[in-house]
């Protein structure tokens, strides 16, 4: 029961702290006093540090030798590492998720698609991202392979919302092409065709060329 509850003080810790940094409350840059996030969230020490090793491993903040945590951004490189990997990833998972995709899973992911295009018509750049993620996540869990669940989970888990939320058209222009691309996977996982769908997944959906457009 300790153990239970001491790892959902740190989960919430994490939450909170990877909240905040996605809202642009902590900016790159800021530090991250360990005692101060104690103090503000009611935890102890502990989960707060297991957090903040979490969120560093996530890539969200970065150690300072000898004087603890900072906000680190999201730029070119890293997104470029986490293309790399998630493209023949998520690919693959998709491949493999083929032969146990439903009607009510293809149905879900058909309902996911349309309200994205609602969400991007009202300009919910944060609803639309959560959508996208349920929408990538409803393969990748009928892929049937624990480990690749857990790794493309731990690559999903670098990229933000943040990096939509621009203020300008290009923003809105790039929700639109990603979302016909979830359009035409979509109609790839409906034809059953699992070997196209890893190639525009990993060639076209996760293209290196997009890389400039996941940074935050």
């Amino acid at each position: 029961m300790a153990t239970g509850s001491h790892q959902s003080l740190k989960q919430r810790v994490y939450d909170e702290l990877r909240a905040r940094i996605e809202r642009g409350e902590l900016q790159e840059g800021e530090k991250v006093v360990e005692l101060s996030v104690c103090d503000s969230l009611g935890v102890s020490r502990t989960p707060v540090r297991e957090a903040l090793i979490q969120l560093e491993a996530d890539g969200y903040l970065e150690g300072i030798p000898r004087r603890g945590f900072r906000v680190r951004s999201f730029d070119e490189a890293s997104a470029r590492e986490v293309f790399e990997m998630l493209g023949p990833l998520d690919g693959r998972a998709a491949l493999l998720a083929v032969p146990n995709m439903g009607p009510d899973d293809l149905a879900d992911m058909r309902f996911l698609y349309e309200s994205m295009e609602l969400a991007i018509a009202g300009g919910l750049t944060s609803r639309y991202y959560d959508l996208q993620r349920e929408f990538h996540q409803h393969y990748i869990d009928r892929c049937g392979n624990a480990r690749l669940i857990k790794a493309l989970g731990e690559l999903m888990s670098q990229l933000s919302s943040r990096s939509y939320q621009r203020d300008d058209p290009q923003a809105l222009q790039n929700m639109r092409k990603a979302n016909e691309e979830h359009l035409h996977m979509l109609e790839l996982f409906e034809k059953g065709d699992g070997a196209a769908l890893q190639d525009y997944i990993r060639d076209v959906h996760w293209s290196l060329d997009n890389v400039e457009f996941a940074t935050w």
